[in-house]
């Protein structure tokens, strides 16, 4: 995968009832890599709807094996959550491993490397691969 396929996804506004984490994770793998995830229509948002997402990720991914591949879904825990409550998109850009997400803290959807997300108060549960 190319930065350039990867940027537009940036710097989309988060906002927790219609662009959270979720949401981006459903439009790069519809636009990106032409998958059809569909999340209920009526998920449960905010704090709830985070600590349902690992649940609501199982039909869709299971937990990779092997080295993560671009498109990867990647569930991470934020800020000492008890559940991974937290999604974004693998991708291996500039020979390292990168996470896009969207989280109110940034305010809009950021590429953070795997290797800084502990700075940033994040924490990878498991990075799965779509089935």
């Amino acid at each position: 995968m190319r930065p350039s396929d990867v940027e537009p996804f940036t710097l989309i506004p988060y906002d927790p009832d219609s662009a959270d984490c979720a949401d981006l994770v459903v439009s790069v793998q519809r636009e990106l890599f032409g998958r059809h995830v569909e999340m209920p229509s009526r998920r449960p948002r905010g704090a709830r709807g985070e600590a349902e997402l690992g649940a609501l990720s199982r039909p869709y991914a299971r937990l990779r094996e092997g080295p993560p591949q671009d498109g990867d879904l990647v569930l991470m825990f934020d800020h000492g959550q008890r559940n991974p409550g937290h999604a974004g998109v693998f991708f291996f850009l500039a020979h390292e491993g990168w996470v896009l997400h969207s989280n109110e803290r940034h305010g809009c959807s950021v590429l953070h490397r795997v290797r800084e997300l502990q700075g940033f108060g994040l924490r990878i549960e498991g990075i799965y691969e779509w089935v």
